[in-house]
């Protein structure tokens, strides 16, 4: 067995998430926003001449010890890809959210959901658009920053509009606690 092959780990005791993958239509594009943009970095690639197809695998570290995203791009294809029902998004934390956000409209990229929190004391999240369409939801992951940027913001207390059995009788879970 070659090492070259065994990037995830060769000698792992319990199962991690490893990568996710989607499929995009340019590859330069979205390398470009991955990359350049969100500030990723690429780990590997795979041309594979025979399948007319290319496996890039992209992260914030340098490594694959934490999960990553592959991009596979199909040489030929020449439609968009839909994203059928079944996909979510790809969630992405960040220290500095607010910052973020403002640093990625500057350079172009689609803000779909402005950064907001959905419960008093949790952290703040927004959607954005990669080049395919595909939605990636940055949250907050620093509360130094979170505390700087939510001073004097109210709570949009979306729980409790969005989901009626949520309101003011409490929630059917626990985790999840109503805005009063």
């Amino acid at each position: 067995m070659s090492d070259d092959y065994w990037i995830w780990g060769k000698d792992a005791e319990s199962p991690r998430i490893l990568h996710a993958m989607i499929r995009v239509k340019d590859l330069e594009k979205s390398l470009a926003f991955y990359c350049d943009t969100l500030g990723m970095k690429q780990l590997s690639r795979v041309d594979v001449e025979a399948g007319r197809f290319s496996i890039i695998f992209i992260n914030f570290t340098e490594d694959f010890e934490s999960g990553a995203i592959e991009l596979t791009h199909n040489w030929d294809r020449e439609d968009d890809y839909t994203h059928g029902t079944g996909y979510g998004h790809v969630a992405i934390g960040v220290p500095d959210l607010y910052g973020t956000c403002e640093r990625l409209r500057s350079a172009g990229v689609e803000i779909s959901v402005e950064p907001k929190t959905l419960l008093p004391g949790a952290p703040a999240l927004a959607f954005i658009k990669d080049p395919d369409g595909y939605s990636i939801e940055l949250i907050q992951t620093s509360r130094t920053h979170a505390a700087r940027h939510n001073a004097g913001r109210p709570h949009i207390g979306w729980i409790r509009r969005a989901c009626p059995p949520f309101g003011r009788s409490g929630p059917k879970t626990p985790w999840i606690r109503p805005v009063h």
